[in-house]
């Protein structure tokens, strides 16, 4: 009975190791998977084909299931001719192989038919990554706000972002929260919620009061339409 309750224990321990190394393995996975840089894309459906891009868009998140280097990746409708993509990246490779992949590759491919006058290099925005915030749930709703930095009020406006990020984690109804860097002086926060009471519980918190009041010192003719209300069709 001794030998036996020793082998019981023996096995047991033994599985536990296993488990314990296969969940390190899990979590390093995760934690390597670190999110620098982005991808904004917006484009304009011609007339009469806003339900084809609509579907076009949500039948993209299958071919971008298949890109390992593309971390997350969102496709949202502003209103009712204006969508969008919002996809992140750990490196520049990643992001290279998914301009090159078969999302990318289907949208040129479409957008004479579906989109009017779609330019690759003022639809399709490189970003850097300053910030983020997530938390789990499914994401329905969203915000866009893409905001100008005054002159010499970069630095500020980045400080801003990084308090943001602390603020908007005590808000359990803020999924995902993004700050991002365009250009020069151009920065943007996309942030996703399951539904309007939370994106208006956001609305209505600290960081958005925090936003309006500093706006007038750090931003370039800041106003409240450039927060926009988007919904999330699709997401990785």
């Amino acid at each position: 009975m001794k030998i036996l309750n020793t082998l019981k224990l023996i096995v047991l321990t033994t599985l536990l190791i296993i488990s314990t190394q296969s969940c390190s393995k899990e979590n390093d996975i995760i934690e390597s998977k670190k999110e620098n840089i982005a991808l904004l894309v917006t484009m304009k459906a011609k007339l009469g084909k806003e339900e084809n891009v609509k579907e076009f868009l949500k039948n993209g998140l299958a071919l971008v299931n298949e890109e390992p280097e593309t971390i997350a990746w969102f496709a949202f409708q502003i209103n009712e001719n204006t969508f969008g993509i919002y996809d992140t990246f750990d490196n520049e490779s990643g992001r290279q192989a998914h301009l090159n992949g078969k999302v990318a590759k289907a949208l040129l491919e479409n957008a004479d038919d579906l989109l009017e006058s779609f330019e690759v290099s003022s639809a399709i925005l490189p970003a850097d990554i300053i910030a983020t915030n997530h938390k789990k749930g499914t994401q329905n709703k969203g915000l866009l706000v893409i905001m100008e930095a005054k002159d010499e009020s970069n630095q500020k406006v980045e400080e801003f972002l990084q308090i943001g990020k602390q603020l908007v984690s005590d808000e359990p109804e803020t999924l995902s929260w993004y700050a991002f860097k365009l250009d020069n002086n151009r920065y943007a926060i996309f942030d996703t919620f399951q539904d309007d009471s939370g994106r208006d519980a956001h609305l209505t918190g600290k960081v958005a009061d925090a936003l309006l009041e500093n706006a007038p010192v750090i931003l370039n003719n800041f106003e409240t339409s450039d927060i926009q209300k988007i919904d999330i069709l699709a997401s990785k």
